[in-house]
């Protein structure tokens, strides 16, 4: 979203994606995933925090001094600190016409911070973007961090970019709900009648030897699929297996009677990354295309 600075420093070697919520940036590859929300990210460093995101779209008239007031508010019950409008830091990059920004600055007794607060007229997002400091420095990552930051249009940048996994989907695909526990996350993302469900395990030597090494007992095991598909020999795949089916209700099979267009199936599929000891797996319901749903699995990976 912000303009490009072509003598910004920059090395790619040296940062990762981070996308979620909408949001999408650019980070150092040192930084860590470490609280996710609806709306809501906590990056950290050496179990430090270093960045913080919360945004919201914004019904009605945007009011900077409202929004911020309420995007500021902190997730514990701590007082916040006083927030401190400040001019434009030289260093950090332009915004475009499009957008309203303002930064600001605070101290704490024992960290400070600086960042800003964006609302876009063209997506009506409002976004807090602060950066904590800890007395160390580590300014110089903020406007390189700055100029990779979108909050609309972020492919072919990855839509989910946490933790150690990443995935693109079709830009109508929203986050419906996620979970990340210990060895297992699960992120569903929804559009209409569509629903994608990414899930990864690890280690996957451990499940794996507790499966019989079978993908199939991991589906089994995790519900995966409907007993009627389940018995069903899924196809093998490059280091796991796939299950196409249709689905076998009353009302789906009328709309599909009814239709002109060839009806949205379901699909599951499941593989062994034995690089990164993960076991991924994707399932799509009502999907519009297979060929949909075989992108998004090939965009599926770890970070």
């Amino acid at each position: 979203m912000p303009e490009s600075d072509p003598t910004m420093p920059h090395s790619v070697r040296d940062a990762k994606p981070f996308a979620w919520a909408g949001l999408a940036l650019s980070i150092p590859k040192e930084w860590e995933t470490s609280q996710l929300d609806h709306g809501y990210a906590l990056l950290e460093y050496q179990y430090r925090p270093v960045l913080e995101l919360k945004t919201a779209t914004i019904r009605g008239r945007f009011a900077f001094q409202r929004h911020l007031k309420q995007l500021a508010r902190p997730n514990h019950k701590r007082p916040a600190p006083l927030l401190e409008l400040t001019a434009w830091p030289p260093a950090w990059p332009v915004f475009p016409a499009t957008a309203e920004v303002q930064t600001f600055s605070w101290q704490g007794a024992h960290i400070g911070g600086q960042g800003l607060l964006v609302y876009c007229h063209h997506c009506h997002r409002a976004t807090l973007i602060q950066f904590f400091e800890h007395g160390d420095g580590g300014r110089d990552v903020i406007p390189r961090v700055l100029a990779s930051f979108k909050d609309h249009d972020i492919q072919p940048a990855p839509t989910l970019a946490v933790y150690d996994i990443q995935a693109t989907l079709p830009e109508r695909f929203t986050l419906a709900r996620f979970q990340f526990d210990a060895g297992c996350f699960e992120v569903v993302f929804g559009h209409s009648r569509e629903t994608v469900t990414l899930w990864r395990w690890s280690p996957a030597d451990v499940i794996l030897e507790r499966c019989a090494k079978k993908l199939t007992r991991v589906v089994q095991n995790n519900s995966l699929l409907p007993s009627a598909v389940l018995v069903e020999d899924g196809r093998p795949r490059d280091r796991g297996m796939e299950w196409q089916w249709q689905p076998m209700d009353y009302r789906s099979r009328l709309r599909h009677f009814l239709s002109k267009h060839t009806h949205p199936g379901h699909a599951l599929r499941i593989w062994h990354r034995p690089d990164t000891n993960r076991i991924l797996a994707v399932r799509a319901e009502g999907i519009e295309t297979f060929q949909a749903f075989d992108r998004i699995c090939a965009s599926y990976g770890n970070l």
